[in-house]
């Protein structure tokens, strides 16, 4: 039988040697939900690189505690990593679902973006969207949560210091290319940024502006694909770029 993985937060404790879960969420969800017993074994992970098995000792009315039986660093994530900078799309479905995707896929950070052409320039429910990002983690084995970063136009997203001081290699999928991405010479340091476009896709002036950022436009092949199957396109053909280094 599997062991149920979560992810947990400040107000929890974990070490080598035991952890207490105090969280509401959580110890509902146990208690509750999962109706965990004294002898439970789970996984915990609280976002520092490593995981931690143990087993439920005390079920309290406020707390849950439990012993470590063993930890381990957690050896799965991409490096350098990846930074999905994505147009918020007008269904707000679909944002979820690359944010799901792309937690599965390794993306380290998301920077929803506002263009020329995206229709929705807010995200909805930010709560449910980093309980998404939690839960993704914790079904794909990642001990890190990816950070969800606030909106920002496009042009502000090219202005930020890791950009302008060149700290981050930045892509662009368009159809006048550069390249393709497996021919590409990459840093093997750098995170690389991709940047998506909306559903109508960047326009000409944006991407003059990211190649004067030092972008390089990149093909993601011969078809048309919608914004959220482009950065999941986009973000696997990374992620085995990187994984072959």
């Amino acid at each position: 039988m599997s062991i149920h993985r979560f992810f947990i937060r400040e107000q929890d404790f974990v070490d080598d040697r035991s952890f207490i879960i105090s969280s509401e969420e959580i110890t509902h969800q146990w208690k509750k939900v999962l109706r965990f017993q004294v002898g439970e074994k789970v996984i915990l992970f609280n976002g520092n690189g490593s995981e931690y098995t143990g087993e439920i000792t005390a079920i309290g009315s406020k707390a849950i505690e439990g012993k470590v039986s063993s930890s381990r660093v957690c050896d799965n994530e991409l490096r350098p990593g990846i930074i999905l900078a994505q147009s918020i799309l007008k269904n707000p479905e679909k944002f979820e679902w690359v944010l799901q995707k792309g937690t599965e896929l390794g993306v380290s950070e998301f920077y929803p973006i506002i263009t020329r052409r995206t229709e929705r320039e807010s995200l909805h429910k930010i709560d449910r969207l980093h309980r998404i990002l939690i839960e993704a983690a914790e079904q794909c084995g990642r001990a890190t949560v990816p950070v969800l970063h606030d909106a920002i136009s496009f042009e502000k997203f090219l202005k930020l210091d890791r950009i302008t001081k060149k700290e981050i290699e930045l892509f662009v999928p368009h159809f006048v290319v550069d390249g393709k991405i497996s021919d590409l010479t990459v840093d093997p340091v750098k995170p690389i940024a991709i940047c998506i476009g909306p559903e109508g896709g960047f326009d000409d002036k944006e991407v003059d502006i990211a190649k004067r950022a030092g972008a390089f436009t990149v093909t993601l092949g011969k078809r048309v694909l919608r914004s959220e199957t482009a950065a999941l396109s986009a973000v696997t053909l990374l992620a085995s770029r990187i994984e072959s280094f």
